[in-house]
């Protein structure tokens, strides 16, 4: 981490030092009345110094231009400013320019050249392709129409063409701008629309080459083919199936045995638990995935770590924040026997006796009706949330199901859902993980309890090791001295789930009677705990908006206000005391 400050402070530093040479090239050469010859004298008179002083102007705004690419240590920027600095020197001798101002241009120069390691990021390769089209495309586009600008109105240029010669009537509209020609005339505006039509294709395509590297990479089949090999090897993780969804980019090791899945949103990269892969390989993947990072100047959190993985993620310096506990069941012990279970067996049975039994579908819900009422309760569901279906680390509704997933429907006598949950496979662990669980508005009681039960020992019978009920957030069954979230990042506890919903939600997996499993987020700095925080929310919420969730927050503050307002003005006078 210290590094990671250091390459920070290397990389911000060149930045704006670069920045300050360009605009001193820019000026120098705009304001030739400043004295800039000083310190250390100016270089001898040469011939030809206006096309000298127009190029510097030129070079100096590239620099600028360069600077954020230089900030963000992308590779493309360095190489460019190097030989910027090296023409900057050149031309600064050629328009006998500042002695002081080449050494500077040369210093830095040779300063940015050794310091060649922290300049490595890479941009987008079909963005710095379109970056590089553009800007040619652009720039080509600038030429023909200043030729066919110029032969189209060659009578009203003339006479600075016979003076000065073509190039120069170019060189002094981007040099001054003005040549004394009429107002509200096609002259007029062509000499100022030459110039703006080529700075705005210059800033199209340097923001098109510099931008972070785009998170719609999408792997290609052998890619993914070969992520699912891993993960059904590995995947130890109750999430790390999600691995295998769509949004994910992909990080192998050097092996190629491991692969960590992260989106990335904004310059975070958002990963979906641990690496996945053999143990043995974990710290070194880890190490690998950081310095690829680093050197794209990526932020990285990782989340839902698991309690086994924690103390490598500390030994390569990160943070951790626990987040909650993963309930975890050892199927093949699982039974409802037993003064534990009573709360669970006797919510059950009511259940049975309104006439609820379970269904089991592989892959999909062949039944149209069934089907149909599922789009209905998940659709009640989610305008309840007030939002629409996560992802990342949670799954979705799928009206086409997954061939790979267990649903489980609890349904009447009259064929009505009651409520479904589906179950995603668990591949390193020989077990299987909940992921959906969702009811009708008017369902029986004890409706969730039998479905889970029968679901779990349903999974037992078919020679299940482990199964998960999913992450209890805010939980700590374990009594752990670790930082908490709910302390440590208030504005991701109030979007994952109110503490009341949090606690009701780990009361009820609390009595299938599991083992708790700590889980964690992982990461760099505290100073970067709100940008990761949207950045993990953002993940989660594919649609969200930084101005829709203020909206929407500010929004459930003022309900939230206003209930306790109207529940404290229903209170008797006597209660309060």
């Amino acid at each position: 981490m210290k590094s990671d400050r250091i390459r920070h402070i290397i990389r911000y530093l060149t930045s704006l030092i670069t920045v300050l040479v360009g605009l001193s090239d820019m000026l120098s050469a705009i304001v030739p009345r400043f004295s800039w010859s000083f310190f250390l004298g100016a270089w001898p008179i040469l011939n030809h110094r206006v096309p000298a002083q127009t190029f510097t102007v030129v070079v100096g705004f590239f620099m600028i231009v360069l600077s954020y690419g230089l900030a963000r240590g992308k590779k493309h920027a360095w190489s460019i400013t190097v030989i910027l600095l090296v023409l900057s020197a050149l031309l600064h001798i050629r328009r006998s320019g500042s002695v002081l101002a080449t050494v500077i241009a040369l210093a830095l120069a040779i300063a940015l050249y050794s310091l060649g390691s922290y300049f490595r990021a890479k941009s987008d390769p079909p963005s710095a392709r379109r970056g590089y089209i553009a800007l040619s495309l652009g720039l080509g586009i600038v030429v023909f129409y200043a030729i066919g600008g110029f032969i189209a109105l060659y009578d009203d240029f003339k006479p600075w063409i016979d003076r000065i010669g073509i190039h120069g009537v170019i060189l002094h509209m981007f040099a001054h701008g003005n040549l004394r020609i009429p107002h509200d005339t096609e002259p007029f505006f062509f000499q100022h629309a030459l110039p703006m039509l080529c700075i705005s294709a210059i800033l199209y395509g340097m923001v098109q080459i510099f931008r972070p590297v785009a998170a719609v990479l999408i792997p290609d089949t052998s890619t993914r083919d070969k992520v699912n090999e891993i993960v059904q090897l590995y995947g130890t993780n109750s999430i790390s199936y999600f691995a295998l969804t769509e949004e994910k980019s992909y990080y192998f090791s050097a092996s190629g045995k491991s692969v960590i899945s992260y989106v990335l949103r904004g310059s975070t990269a958002v990963v979906a638990g641990d690496p996945i892969g053999p143990e043995s390989e974990m710290p070194l993947v880890i190490k690998q995935f950081v310095d690829f990072c680093h050197e794209q100047d990526w932020s990285i959190v990782f989340w839902q770590i698991r309690d086994k993985a924690a103390a490598l993620y500390r030994a390569a310096g990160f943070r951790l924040l626990k987040i909650g506990e993963d309930a975890v069941l050892d199927a093949q012990n699982f039974t409802l026997k037993g003064g534990a279970m009573a709360n669970v067996r006797s919510s059950a049975k009511r259940a049975e006796k309104d006439g609820l039994r379970v269904i089991f579908y592989n892959g999909h819900v062949t039944d149209a009706e069934q089907l149909k009422q599922m789009e209905q309760i998940s659709h009640h569901w989610l305008a309840e949330k007030g939002g629409s279906e996560m992802g990342f680390s949670l799954g979705h509704f799928d009206p086409q199901g997954d061939s790979r997933q267990i649903y489980a429907l609890a349904v009447d006598t009259q064929n009505k859902v009651h409520a479904f949950v589906s179950f995603i496979p668990i591949y390193g662990r020989r077990g299987w993980g909940l992921d959906l669980m969702r009811r009708a508005e008017q369902c029986a009681p004890g409706t969730m309890e039998l479905l889970l039960a029968r679901t779990i020992e349903h999974l037992k019978n078919s020679g299940s090791a482990m199964i998960s009920l999913g992450l209890a957030p805010l939980s700590n069954a374990n009594q752990e001295d670790d930082t908490f979230l709910g302390t440590s990042i208030d504005f991701l506890t109030d979007r994952f789930g109110n503490p009341s919903k949090n606690q009701s939600l780990f009361n009820f997996k609390k009595k299938f009677q599991p083992t708790w499993e700590s889980r964690y987020l992982v990461y760099s700095d505290a100073l970067s705990l709100p940008k990761i925080g949207w950045a993990l929310y953002n993940a989660h919420q594919t649609d969200a908006s930084l101005f829709g969730t203020l909206i929407q927050t500010v929004s459930e503050w003022q309900q939230t206000r206003h209930i306790n307002a109207k529940n404290n003005v229903n209170v008797p006078e006597t209660a309060k005391v």
